[in-house]
């Protein structure tokens, strides 16, 4: 009786022992195919695209406050000088900037439209600015002179005679006062009898005038 004691003892013991043994395999087990936590997990494909997007969003919105020139401008606006453009501005935002344009502002020669490079100049002129006025003509007689035709002593007026090389206002006066008081030029010549014409100038008018009815 014993014996069968012990025997049935220690198959008690020894099934205590491999249920422990089997547990501690499985766990074991376990663990080798089951990673713990602390291995990194790769974001997926979208993620990372989204977190790249992001990114370049925040370099552009960064770079495109970053102003790449000046312009100049100047003439007809309130307040001249230089003014940083961003690639994109137009001078329209550039005169805006300088306080806009003065009353004498002409634009029919400017295109604020345009885009406003670096380094770049624009001038507003006034109005009439910029314009050759064709001189004042009084009559047909007067425009043939200046453009060389021969002046007729007889006939000129003051300001006909004032488009002669050498005869101011007071030789112009001069001249026609002889001819009132003289009942008019019989000849060329008679210019030397003028006051203030000598030889020199009246070689200079001769070839320039005529004498006639």
């Amino acid at each position: 009786m014993g014996v069968k004691k012990m025997l049935k003892q220690w198959l008690q013991d020894y099934w205590r022992y491999g249920i422990a043994a089997v547990v501690v395999i499985g766990i074991g087990g376990w663990l080798m195919f089951h990673p713990s936590n602390a291995t990194t997990v790769t974001p997926a494909p979208e993620q990372a695209i989204k977190s790249t997007e992001a990114k370049s969003s925040a370099v552009t919105s960064q770079s495109s406050h970053v102003s790449p020139g000046f312009v100049h401008i100047k003439g007809a606006v309130q307040k001249p000088g230089l003014y940083p453009v961003d690639g994109k501005t137009r001078w329209d935002a550039v005169v805006t900037a300088a306080g806009g344009l003065t009353a004498k502002a002409d634009l029919s020669q400017v295109n604020l439209a345009k885009v406003a490079s670096d380094q770049e100049t624009l001038l507003i002129p006034e109005k009439g600015q910029g314009q050759q006025a064709a001189p004042a003509q009084p009559n047909a007689a007067a425009a043939s002179a200046s453009s060389g035709a021969i002046i007729n002593l007889n006939t000129a007026t003051e300001t006909q005679l004032q488009t002669l090389s050498g005869v101011g206002p007071k030789k112009a006066q001069d001249i026609i006062a002889y001819r009132d008081e003289h009942g008019g030029f019989k000849q060329v010549e008679e210019l030397k009898s003028v006051t203030g014409i000598g030889d020199k100038t009246f070689e200079k008018l001769a070839p320039q005038v005529t004498v006639g009815p």
